[in-house]
C-alpha cells in the first residue's frame, strides 16, 4: 500500500509544480498549427486546464478506492483451516478438507481453490511463507489419505465327497500324505 500512498504525493507534488506553467501556457493565444501534442492542445483550449487537474485528481480517487477495497484484507492459516478477510471485507473461512489447490497471482496476491470456485486475497506481504505452509499441509493431507479398503468375497463351491477323496488320492501318490492319513480321511468322508 505505500506504493498507492507514494503515487498520491507525486501526483500532488506533480501537478503544484507544473501548475503556474500550465496557467501561462492557457493565457497564451495559438492557433490549431501550435499545439505540439494533445496535452499542449488541452492546455490552451477554454477550460483545458481543468482537464488537465482532473487527470490527477481521478487518479488519486482510484488509488484511494483500490486502498480502500484491498485496505483490510488479512489471511490467517492454522493446521486446521484457512480463515481472513478478502477484499471488500468479505469473511471467509475454508476448512483444508475443502481446499483443492493453493496458488500465487498477481499484486502479492494468493489464490485458494475450493470446488466452489477460487478466492483471492491480494496484497499479502508474506504471501511466500502462506503460499508455502498451505501447500504443505495439502501435501501433507494428501499424504495420509486413508488407503480405499476392499473387501474381496470368495465364492466357494462346495465339493462332493468324491471330489474331497479323489483330491486327497492325488495327495497321496504324489506323497504329501501318508497311507494312514489317506485311510483316516477317506472314513471320514464315507461316514465309516
Amino acid at each position: 500500500m505505500t506504493g498507492v500512498v507514494l503515487f498520491i504525493i507525486y501526483l500532488l507534488i506533480d501537478v503544484s509544480l507544473y501548475a503556474p506553467e500550465f496557467n501561462r501556457l492557457a493565457a497564451e493565444n495559438y492557433s490549431w498549427f501550435d499545439y505540439k501534442s494533445p496535452l499542449d492542445m488541452a492546455i490552451k483550449q477554454d477550460g483545458g486546464l481543468v482537464v488537465v487537474l482532473l487527470i490527477p485528481i481521478v487518479f488519486a480517487i482510484l488509488a484511494f478506492l483500490i486502498y480502500r477495497i484491498y485496505s483490510k484484507v488479512e489471511l490467517t492459516v492454522t493446521d486446521k483451516r484457512v480463515y481472513g478477510v478478502a477484499k471488500f471485507g468479505k469473511r471467509v473461512d475454508l476448512p483444508f478438507d475443502s481446499i483443492s489447490a493453493v496458488g500465487t497471482s498477481a499484486m502479492k496476491g494468493i489464490a485458494v481453490t475450493t470446488a466452489s470456485g477460487a478466492i483471492k486475497f491480494k496484497f499479502i506481504k508474506n504471501r511466500v511463507a502462506i503460499h508455502s505452509a498451505i501447500s504443505k499441509i495439502l501435501v501433507e493431507r494428501q499424504g495420509k489419505a486413508k488407503p480405499v479398503t476392499t473387501t474381496t468375497i470368495k465364492q466357494e463351491v462346495p465339493q462332493s465327497n468324491a471330489d474331497e477323496l479323489k483330491k486327497y488320492k492325488e495327495l497321496l501318490d504324489s506323497g504329501v500324505i501318508s497311507q494312514e492319513e489317506f485311510d483316516a480321511k477317506k472314513q471320514q468322508l464315507l461316514g465309516l
